[in-house]
């Protein structure tokens, strides 16, 4: 049996990639070593994606680990530069040299060295990417390290949404292809960093919180709950009448991956909500004709 040991790529050398996929019973302790160094706090939903998720009693390890860790890491209570100091005081405590700390761009290390033939620094402990910094970090309790990603917002309600994981048939990134499929049938776009924005006004922010998102994706009476999965959301909107428009783009992508994809709804089908409505009236019009034929015998 192949073990995979591959996780994510940020930190190699020519020698192949410095970091490697992290046991998910490792998961938690390592978090929790993390937070001692940032002064942060991570819950279980700041894990992203499928991060510390993955068990399967088959046994194999690319099904029992997580390639690296996505932390949820919230903006308003630290700022990058914050985070980044912290992480190289920690590096210069384990006696790392200051110059093997960061990892640089061709264009950082040809201003650093005046060599305009020198390559990337890339086995650093620390790299900065836009949104977000990458990290290095030991794997607690076992050998190896592992990448850590910290995913830098300042609406980590919005991102706990926007980076859940998938489900057995359909992945993580299958859930993100099918919102902004739908956004993009209701005339919108879906912003992972943003909700959901309106092209047409200069990607103004409609909706950043996942209810209102739900309701405006879903439709009225969707909840936040209903966006979780693929398939909770196409149970949401098999009914609409728009269903194969909403559905179009993630409906390609998936047939390139070979994955099946849901039917429309036939003539007649009724959502749980159309049915309960429908008894409320037919309720409502026995009702109705049970004080009739009362007030008929009164006034006779």
């Amino acid at each position: 049996m192949t073990i995979l040991k591959e996780g994510g790529n940020v930190f190699k050398t020519g020698e192949g990639p410095l970091t490697q996929r992290i046991p998910t019973p490792a998961v938690r302790p390592t978090v929790g070593a993390i937070e001692k160094i940032v002064g942060l706090e991570f819950v279980d939903d700041d894990l992203l994606g499928t991060t510390g998720k993955k068990v399967d009693p088959d046994g194999t390890f690319e099904k029992n680990s997580s390639g690296d860790l996505d932390l949820n890491t919230d903006l308003n209570k630290i700022s990058k530069e914050e985070l980044k100091a912290k992480l190289v005081a920690w590096c210069k405590k384990q006696g790392i040299p200051d110059d093997q700390i960061m990892n640089m761009s061709k264009k950082d290390m040809i201003a650093k060295t005046g060599d305009k033939s020198a390559v990337p620094f890339t086995g650093g402990y620390i790299h900065d990417a836009g949104d977000q910094v990458h990290f290095r970090m030991p794997i607690q309790g076992g050998k190896g390290s592992v990448q850590t990603d910290f995913m830098m917002t300042t609406n980590p309600d919005l991102q706990r949404g926007a980076k859940r994981g998938g489900t057995e048939q359909y992945s993580g990134k299958d859930r993100a292809i099918l919102l902004s499929s739908i956004a993009r049938g209701r005339g919108y776009k879906f912003s992972p960093k943003f909700g959901v924005v309106d092209p047409n006004n200069g990607d103004a922010v409609v909706a950043d919180n996942w209810d209102e998102i739900a309701k405006i994706l879903l439709g009225a009476g969707a909840k936040e709950a209903d966006t979780h999965t693929v398939e909770s959301m196409i149970a949401k909107i098999k009914g609409d009448p728009n269903y194969e428009t909403l559905i179009g783009p993630w409906k390609e992508a998936m047939e390139k991956e070979g994955k099946s994809v849901p039917e429309s709804a036939p003539a007649g089908y009724k959502t749980l909500e159309d049915k309960q409505l429908e008894r409320i009236r037919q309720l409502s019009g026995s009702l109705l004709n049970s004080v009739s034929m009362s007030s008929g015998a009164f006034n006779k």
